[in-house]
């Protein structure tokens, strides 16, 4: 059995990794990194095995729609990836270069099988729930007398709407683990600390009047982000506020949430259309809101879109706040460096940035010591990290090396189980 490492190595983006036996070949994940080049990924698979819906996971799937593919994962991640397909299209059509377009889209929703098991010649595949976002799934396989676990993106803590993975209920002793590795070298607050901290600086902008931006993603963080404020309104932890979501693509993925409710807690199963808010209104131009008012909106990393247009609206206005969810940031985004240098360029403008920017890791990834605890309840014999930077790779294998053999491969690498 072979393991080649084709995207996803020593860096987040793009991952996909082949797992190849003497009669079968299998992707896991098919994903694009965004602010790269693309890479051609191989076409000749038996089945590509999708982890969850971001592009990073499955964005060159375009590149598999002329070849009749065999597709599995969840109904929703099926649902949202199609989507977020579309959505691809759109934008690089408009950039004049791109080779797909809406059909090719579709066709990747038509090929896609939802289930939890399939068998292939000589392999076995499970998938199991991961934790990260809707739909998430951990694949574990068996063949030629092996067992691998891959974790795609993976969180073992729970969230408001969302269960974390159990553990537990995953292969003990597999051959193979591979993890991903996006904080193999942080560890955050207790989340409820995190959750206090972000509710006393939302409330902190709400009495001075201020605005505030949360740049996030369309997909289950938007949705998150939404139920997080809209339910805080709802319970009087925080006083009425214009809250508006801009983002089309969330406000479609909303109906996919309310569609799914047995996938999330028990709280939210018990509501009708727990992602129908009371108290955050969907907008679809920035001329429609009224301040003050905190605005939840795309892009999640502020390259485009109504987040980078508030952000350049807002940034020099000391009552406001920017408040930032996500761990990773890229090295090109503007909030990183209106973050770190308070202040960002946009081609040739500079901002200056008066305003609040802060980080606030309410992050679906798991955590440098979760990560661990995941190796230490498993026992693998060999554990992969990918998906994270180099960095991150090595600290988490500081933690490990003394419970597994540890692999931090690099692109293309090839892997003899």
């Amino acid at each position: 059995m072979e393991i080649k490492v084709l995207g996803g190595a020593r860096e987040v983006g793009g991952s996909c990794l082949s797992v190849e036996t003497d009669s079968c070949k299998i992707a896991l994940d098919y994903g694009i990194k965004l602010d790269g080049e693309p890479k051609k990924l191989p076409t000749d698979f038996d089945a590509v095995i999708i982890s969850h819906a971001h592009l990073d996971h499955t964005g060159s799937l375009l590149n598999l729609s002329k070849h009749n593919p065999t597709i599995v994962g969840a109904g929703i991640t099926r649902d949202v990836t199609v989507d977020l397909l579309h959505d691809m299209v759109k934008i690089q059509t408009e950039k004049g270069n791109f080779d797909y377009n809406d059909q090719h889209a579709e066709r990747i929703g038509q090929c896609w099988w939802v289930r939890d098991a399939i068998a292939l010649s000589g392999m076995k595949v499970n998938l199991q729930h991961a934790g990260h976002v809707a739909g998430a799934k951990i694949t574990c396989l068996e063949a030629e007398g092996k067992k691998i676990v891959y974790t795609g993106d993976i969180c073992t803590h729970d969230t408001e709407i969302l269960k974390g993975c159990k553990v537990e209920t995953l292969p003990k002793k597999p051959d193979v683990l591979i993890t991903e590795s996006t904080y193999g070298g942080k560890v955050r607050a207790p989340r409820q600390q995190l959750l206090d901290e972000f509710m006393e600086d939302l409330l902190k902008t709400m009495d001075n009047k201020g605005n505030v931006l949360i740049p996030t993603f369309a997909f289950h963080r938007s949705q998150e982000m939404a139920k997080r404020i809209d339910t805080a309104i709802a319970n009087g932890y925080l006083p009425r506020y214009n809250v508006y979501t801009i983002s089309n693509l969330a406000h479609k993925i909303n109906d996919y949430y309310n569609q799914n409710k047995q996938l999330f807690t028990k709280e939210i199963r018990r509501q009708k259309s727990p992602f129908k808010y009371k108290h955050v209104k969907h907008l679809y131009r920035i001329a429609q809101i009224e301040e003050p008012a905190i605005v939840i909106c795309t892009s999640g990393f502020g390259h485009a879109g109504a987040s980078l247009q508030l952000l350049k609206d807002w940034a020099d206005n000391e009552r406001n706040s920017v408040i930032l969810t996500s761990g990773y940031l890229p090295p090109d985004s503007p909030l990183k460096t209106a973050k770190e240098e308070k202040f960002f360029k946009i081609e040739e403008d500079t901002y200056d940035v008066k305003a609040l920017v802060k980080q606030i890791e309410l992050s679906g990834h798991a955590d440098q010591n979760e990560l661990v605890e995941i190796v230490n309840k498993l026992k693998p014999t060999r554990t992969i990290l990918v998906h994270g930077d180099i960095e991150q790779a090595e600290l988490l294998s500081e933690r490990i090396g003394e419970m597994t053999d540890v692999c931090i491969p690099q692109q293309d690498e090839t892997i003899d189980i």
